[in-house]
């Protein structure tokens, strides 16, 4: 199967909780043998017990694992970059996320490895940065729409099974044209992305879903897309 292009947005878990190893070995999937894969942490500013969850789940499963330390400038990112197969974004911060990418001019570089056939793989914050748009925010500013990099042609709402309220606001978002149409992803699921389009869903947890949503007429539409359960 063709690399190039192909970004994996996690809604929750995975890796860096220490849980859904499915979803894991769904990644490993993408990737040659024994490839060599790289974490960035920013979102959490490199938080140590993600860092670890990390190294302790594919140091065993990859040729090469390392992490691109949150001080890095964009001569550091474009060396480290090299020969990578897969880069996982962790969770945290998504506006702490997009500003480093943006402001350091790192993108660009990430989106070149990419189309060249470098993975990457995000999980909340680490896959809202490719998407158009998403419900950012709290329930206090209404969780205002936020543009992320338009790379992936939808908007996108992680933990979709873990915070309700944030899923609702999502919905009626798209529903009244505030958003794109998008994915809601549940923990313990993803959506597989090539050169920015759909191109299947995965579930790793008993009942962890996908669901596409979109607005007609000020109406909300929900299609459930097929996910292969671990479970």
């Amino acid at each position: 199967m063709a690399k190039s292009g192909l970004i994996i947005a996690i809604g929750g878990g995975g890796a860096t909780h220490g849980m859904d190893p499915d979803l894991d070995r769904f990644c490993l999937d993408q990737l040659r043998p024994w490839a060599s894969i790289g974490f960035v942490g920013m979102a959490s500013r490199d938080d140590p017990d993600k860092l670890a969850r990390f190294y302790r789940r594919f140091e065993g499963a990859a040729s090469v694992v390392s992490h691109l330390p949150e001080t890095a400038d964009r001569a550091e990112t474009e060396r480290w970059l090299t020969g990578k197969d897969m880069v996982y974004f962790g969770g945290g911060n998504s506006l702490r996320l997009l500003d480093w990418l943006r402001s350091r001019a790192v993108a660009p570089l990430f989106l070149d490895a990419n189309r060249a056939g470098t993975v990457l793989a995000g999980v909340s914050a680490g896959a809202l940065c490719w998407c158009e748009s998403f419900p950012g925010g709290s329930a206090a500013d209404g969780f205002a729409p936020t543009r992320g990099l338009g790379v992936l042609r939808a908007s996108l709402c992680p933990h979709a099974s873990a915070d309700p309220e944030r899923t609702s606001a999502f919905g009626r978002a798209v529903a009244e044209g505030g958003l794109p149409s998008g994915y809601a992803i549940d923990d313990g699921a993803c959506v597989l992305f090539r050169g920015g389009h759909f191109a299947g869903a995965f579930s790793g947890r008993a009942g962890a879903g996908v669901r596409f949503l979109t607005g007609k007429a000020g109406r909300l539409e929900q299609t459930d897309l097929l996910a292969r359960s671990a479970a």
